[in-house]
C-alpha cells in the first residue's frame, strides 16, 4: 500500500514540476498554453500512429494464423494419402 502511494506521489510532483516549468519558466515549449508540452503533445501523436498501425498488423497476423490452422489437417490427409484439397490445377493449353 505504501509503495502505491509513494508512485503516486511521484508522478503528481513530476506532473507539478512539468506544469510549473510550462506556466512559469518557460522550460517547455507550449505554442497552444494548454499546460501540456509540444514534445509531449507530438509524441502521444506518433503513439497513437503507431498503435493503429500494429493493431492492422496484428489483425493480418490472425487472419494468417487462421489460414495455417485450416491447412494443417490437410497435412494429415495427405500423408493419409488423400487427394489434394486446394485449388485445381489449370488445364494446360495445347500448341497447334
Amino acid at each position: 500500500m505504501n509503495t502505491i502511494l509513494v508512485i503516486i506521489g511521484l508522478v503528481v510532483l513530476g506532473a507539478g514540476g512539468v506544469w510549473v516549468g510550462t506556466k512559469y519558466f518557460g522550460l517547455f515549449s507550449d505554442k497552444d498554453k494548454d499546460g501540456i508540452p509540444d514534445e509531449v503533445e507530438d509524441t502521444a501523436k506518433e503513439v497513437k500512429r503507431r498503435a493503429k498501425r500494429v493493431k492492422e498488423e496484428l489483425k493480418d497476423v490472425v487472419e494468417a494464423a487462421k489460414d495455417v490452422a485450416d491447412q494443417a489437417g490437410d497435412i494429415a490427409g495427405a500423408v493419409k494419402g488423400k487427394p489434394r484439397k486446394g485449388r485445381k490445377p489449370r488445364a494446360k493449353k495445347s500448341t497447334k
